[in-house]
C-alpha cells in the first residue's frame, strides 16, 4: 500500500522554484545597471519560502519525529540550521553586490552568488531526498497515515493566504495532472473550505484551461 508522502507536493514546487532561478541567475549579467533586478529579487523570495518551510516542518512535522526518533529529529534540525545558514550567507552577498558601483566587483559578487546559490540548491535537494525517504520511513513505522495527515493538515491550515498562494503557485507549476488532483482532493476532504477554494482558484490562475479542466473534473469526482 502505497503510503502518505506529506513532503511530496511542496518538495516538488520548491523544486521548480529553485530550477528555474537557475536559469534565471545564469542568464543575468552582473555588470548591467538593470539586469541583475529580477533574479535577485527572485532570490530573496525564495530565501524568505524555503526558510518559512523550514519553521513550519519544525513545528508540525518534526514534533511526530521526536517521539518516535529523537536522534533522527535532531540531525534533521541541524540540517535546518546549516540551510538557515547558507540562506544568510547568500542575503550578505546580495546586500555587498547592491552596495557596490564598481563594475568588477559586482562581477565578483554576482559570481559568488552564483555558486553559493548552487551550493543551496545542491543542500537542499539532497536534504528533501532525506525527509522523502528516511524521515518518512521513520514516520511511516510509528504513526497510521491518518494521523500523519492530520499533522500536515494542521501545517497548511496555519499558512496565511499569501503563503498559500505563494507555495501553491509552484506546486502547480512543478506538479503532474494526477498530483495536482490528488493533492486537491485531499485538501478537500481535510482542510478548511476557504483553504480549497484558494488552491483551486489558483490552479485555474496556473495551469493551462485544457489541464485545469482535467483536474476539476477529477477532484469534483472523487469528492
Amino acid at each position: 500500500m502505497q503510503r502518505f508522502n506529506l513532503f511530496y507536493m511542496i518538495h516538488k514546487g520548491l523544486r521548480a522554484m529553485m530550477y528555474e532561478l537557475s536559469i534565471s541567475l545564469q542568464h543575468t549579467d552582473f555588470a548591467g545597471a538593470a539586469d541583475h533586478h529580477h533574479s535577485l529579487e527572485w532570490l530573496e523570495h525564495l530565501l524568505e519560502i524555503f526558510d518559512a518551510h523550514a519553521g513550519h516542518e519544525d513545528k508540525y512535522v518534526f514534533p511526530l519525529l521526536q517521539a518516535c526518533d529523537p536522534a533522527l529529529q535532531d540531525e534533521m534540525e541541524k540540517e535546518h540550521v546549516t540551510d538557515i545558514a547558507l540562506s544568510n550567507e547568500l542575503r550578505s552577498l546580495i546586500a555587498a553586490y547592491k552596495n557596490t558601483t564598481d563594475i568588477a566587483e559586482k562581477r565578483s559578487i554576482g559570481s559568488k552568488i552564483c555558486y553559493t546559490y548552487y551550493a543551496y540548491v545542491a543542500f537542499n535537494l539532497t536534504h528533501m531526498n532525506k525527509e522523502e525517504t528516511v524521515v518518512n520511513q521513520s514516520l511511516w513505522n510509528n504513526y497510521p497515515d491518518q494521523q500523519i495527515v492530520q499533522a500536515n493538515m494542521q501545517m497548511v491550515s496555519a499558512f496565511t493566504p499569501d503563503e498559500v498562494r505563494r507555495n501553491a503557485k509552484w506546486i502547480m507549476r512543478g506538479c503532474s495532472n494526477g498530483d495536482i488532483s490528488g493533492w486537491l482532493g485531499t485538501i478537500k476532504k481535510n482542510a478548511p473550505e476557504h483553504v480549497f477554494n484558494l488552491l483551486m482558484s489558483i490552479a485555474q490562475e496556473e495551469l493551462p484551461e485544457s489541464r485545469f479542466e482535467k483536474v476539476q473534473n477529477a477532484v469534483m469526482a472523487a469528492a
